[in-house]
């Protein structure tokens, strides 16, 4: 089979847990199957798929151009719209929900990977989401009309069924997998390089990521223990978030570093324990990460962390300041829990990986294609 993936991720995302995604998917059809996978992203400046030698040309990287990435997207979507109407494929895997690809499947295969529900059950209480007036139409229309839907997790399925009504045959869960290799080295409570310990916190802090309540809810605790907590990648902290924090009385415990994933695997592997006061995640890839560098997680319990997380983690309930304190003090108080959940991490990461996600992903496009 030929698998036509086209542009949409790669044209929107430089970094990020579905241009990963993807990234590993298409590299591990090509290179550990037979059969191929085409990427019909002309030009990005996504990493993974540059890492990955997926990509073919940079679009002015490294510069400040004008709606940048409504220009990349245009050009993308009319070079992947001629691909799709001048070459040979067996299926079409789109990587995000513009449905434009539909009206030229020509009785091909369809399938569309739903990595979350966070539009449809957050919008009315985010600004930022309710904005957004697009993805959920979208959503709805490839639902209905791709012959089929991955699913990340469990969660999301139940998601996708509850609130547009798909049938439950339609969707496949396949999980994903962490791009860092397993920690081989013997078990202990590392002694961190850093001069004070830390709290780790990845990825995007706005809205659903539940950055703002997690902070009011720990301030107290790194004034009393000298931690801080250290957020790797997300962007620079905003104006609001810094007198967010200067509020706290927690400048210079609250810091943000550019990272790539060299550092990255550092700081798990430094820090104290890994946080995710998430309100929902589709899956929750950094919790793997951190297994796979001997980092305690301590996360939230809400939709589909605990299928990822397993026995390995300690949970709290996001909504609530006194069970993420109670968290945050039993790790740092309990050290023998901390080595135990580094153990029960190794296991649990073993059960996940990008081979898992691209054998069971081929396995679907076989039968769809039969």
């Amino acid at each position: 089979m030929t698998i036509f993936f086209d542009h949409q991720t790669f044209s929107l995302q430089e970094f990020g847990g579905i241009s990963r995604y993807f990234s590993e998917l298409i590299n591990g059809i090509n290179q550990r199957t037979q059969h191929s996978a085409y990427l019909s992203a002309h030009y990005t400046n996504n990493a993974y798929a540059h890492d990955l030698q997926l990509a073919r040309r940079w679009f002015f990287p490294n510069t400040a151009l004008p709606k940048k990435i409504p220009l990349l997207y245009r050009l993308n979507k009319a070079l992947s719209t001629y691909d799709l109407l001048t070459q040979s494929y067996d299926l079409i895997h789109a990587t995000y929900y513009d449905p434009y690809f539909l009206q030229f499947a020509r009785q091909r295969p369809t399938v569309v990977t739903f990595l979350d529900m966070i539009h449809e059950r957050f919008s009315d209480q985010f600004a930022e989401l309710s904005a957004d007036r697009v993805i959920t139409s979208r959503k709805r229309e490839v639902a209905k009309r791709a012959s089929h839907i991955v699913a990340i997790s469990e969660s999301t399925k139940a998601d996708i069924v509850d609130l547009f009504g798909t049938d439950p045959a339609k969707i496949s869960v396949i999980y994903l997998g962490s791009s860092f290799e397993v920690s081989t080295t013997p078990l202990s409570l590392k002694t961190t390089n850093t001069t004070a310990p830390y709290l780790l916190f990845v990825g995007h802090r706005g809205y659903y990521k539940n950055f703002d309540p997690f902070l009011d809810a720990v301030a107290p605790l790194l004034k009393q223990n000298g931690l801080r907590v250290v957020c790797a990648g997300g962007g620079n902290f905003s104006k609001t978030e810094l007198a967010h924090i200067h509020a706290l009385g927690l400048a210079g415990l609250v810091t943000q570093q550019p990272i790539n994933d060299q550092l990255l695997r550092q700081l798990y592997s430094d820090a104290v324990a890994f946080v995710f006061p998430s309100l929902y995640e589709g899956f929750g890839i950094p919790v793997l990460e951190a297994f796979s560098c001997d980092c305690p997680c301590l996360i939230s319990d809400q939709s589909s962390l605990p299928e990822v997380g397993g026995d390995a983690v300690l949970y709290f309930n996001p909504n609530d300041a006194d069970s993420i304190r109670a968290g945050v003090n039993q790790l740092l108080s309990d050290s023998t829990l901390r080595l135990k959940l580094i153990e029960k991490g190794r296991q649990r990461v073993a059960g996940f990986s990008w081979q898992r996600t691209v054998v069971e992903t081929t396995a679907l496009y076989e039968k769809l294609v039969q």
